[in-house]
């Protein structure tokens, strides 16, 4: 799953998506996704094989690692969202919809006092 990742980076190439688009429901990510509010939609991509439907996205928050940190770790471990684990090496979480309609992975990576989100969703 670790691996999945490596298409995270990628998105920046996406990045024909108008900024501002910070809502959940775009592209295959779910209406009820929670986004730092005010950050910015990066891009995002999703992809359907064989094994099911992938969606990667990422944004651009204009907050500190740690403001969005706490968000996450609050809004991932309310319904429907439930946080699995926590990978200290890589800094990624783990977390599911309780309805078990899906899984994800989430990165959050500060630079100064902006932090990139990085999201991968399988369904």
């Amino acid at each position: 799953m670790v691996g999945g990742l490596l298409i995270i980076g990628g998105l920046a190439a996406a990045n024909s998506l108008a900024k501002g688009l910070n809502t959940g429901g775009a592209f295959g990510v779910p209406q009820d996704f929670p986004i730092y509010q005010g950050a910015a939609l990066i891009g995002v991509k999703e992809s359907i094989g064989s094994d099911g439907t992938s969606v990667s996205a990422s944004w651009d928050a204009d907050a500190s690692l740690d403001t969005v940190t706490a968000f996450y770790s609050d809004r991932l471990n309310n319904q429907p969202w439930a946080i699995t684990a926590k990978n200290p090496v890589d800094g990624t979480w783990k977390f599911r919809r309780t309805d078990g309609k899906m899984t994800g992975l989430i990165r959050l990576s500060g630079h100064g006092q902006r932090t990139r989100v990085d999201i991968l969703l399988i369904k």
